[in-house]
């Protein structure tokens, strides 16, 4: 299954940050839940986020730098834990002087005193209060959880039946927030299971569609209207083309009984006995086999249901005479 799509999507993400500082905490507050684990070593506590790539960690440290004044390092490495164990992923570490501070700033632990007390269940409420904030997490969660698919790319990249976009989740109270989320924005997503993973998923293109929007990513939401646009047509022209066939297979099926009825009248030596009517259509039809009734009638200056008549009086004349062995 081709990436290529998904990669655009995530790449026209870290290019469209968030300018406002509210904003930016809370895409920065999706994309933590999405990817953020804690690593804890000699009774420190560093916050690290996996990220796909180094490019896609050079933006994020840029985000967090608008916030926090300090250096954040970036390594390469294998994920060992979260939504992405085992793929190879950059290492994004926020320093130890700073952990604390941006948990609680995104919403996603509460002090008690100089400690820490715990992490809060659900989407942080009180960074998404206005619509601009509850746009930017959506936008940074789905950086971090989200997948989009579409049914044909250009080239020779594989194609999918289906559009699908989804959001993966390992915690059953996020994807609750999640979807209220996405229904203050009227989109009615759907859930599914895998494996221990929630699924919060739309394969309507038209909702994909206003999702795309709704991140504020004008070149893949094009791009996608682009690709539904060519699909319809081409779902289109391929139905017309059926039905241009079975128009054409059942113009010979009918040519090809009056023709046979007409040569049995020819072999039985009747041709001449017939109506001048019945020999001018008969000869009409042996002129011109690959016309429809239509066509024919056309021709012979008369209506269908005219025609008709004359073609199955000459089927019922062969049809009468014996069959010749």
């Amino acid at each position: 299954m081709s990436d290529t799509f998904r990669y655009e999507v995530q790449n026209e993400i870290v290019n469209t940050l968030p300018k406002d500082k509210e904003s930016l905490v809370a895409f920065l507050a999706g994309l933590t839940k999405a990817v953020g684990t804690l690593e804890i070593a000699n009774k420190r506590m560093n916050l690290c986020l996996q990220l796909d790539s180094f490019d896609e960690g050079m933006k994020i440290v840029d985000a967090f730098k608008e916030l926090y004044p300090t250096e954040f390092e970036l390594s390469l490495t294998t994920a060992k834990s979260g939504l992405k164990a085992g793929k190879p992923i950059c290492l994004l570490q926020v320093p130890y002087g700073f952990t604390k501070q941006v948990l609680v700033d995104f919403g996603l632990m509460t002090m008690d005193g100089d400690e820490l007390n715990g992490f809060c269940q659900g989407a942080p409420k009180d960074i998404i209060k206005k619509e601009s904030s509850k746009r930017a997490f959506l936008k940074g969660l789905f950086l971090g959880c989200g997948s989009i698919y579409v049914p044909s790319m250009s080239g020779d990249e594989e194609k999918r039946d289906g559009y699908h976009l989804e959001f993966q989740l390992d915690d059953e109270d996020y994807a609750s927030d999640l979807i209220n989320l996405l229904e203050y924005f009227n989109l009615q997503a759907k859930t599914s299971e895998r494996g221990d993973h929630t699924l919060v998923y739309f394969k309507d293109k038209e909702e994909i569609s206003k999702i795309l929007v709704l991140f504020d990513l004008t070149e893949c939401a094009l791009k996608l209207q682009s690709i539904i646009n060519e699909r319809e047509t081409a779902n289109s022209l391929n139905r017309a083309i059926i039905c241009e066939t079975a128009n054409m297979d059942k113009t010979f099926a009918a040519a090809s009984k009056h023709l046979l009825a007409i040569g049995k009248i020819m072999g039985e030596g009747l041709f001449e006995a017939l109506t001048p009517v019945l020999r001018d259509t008969a000869q009409a039809r042996m002129d011109r086999p690959e016309d429809s009734l239509q066509e024919l009638a056309d021709f012979l200056g008369v209506s269908k249901s005219c025609l008709n008549h004359r073609l199955r009086k000459l089927v019922e004349i062969a049809d009468e005479l014996p069959d010749n062995e």
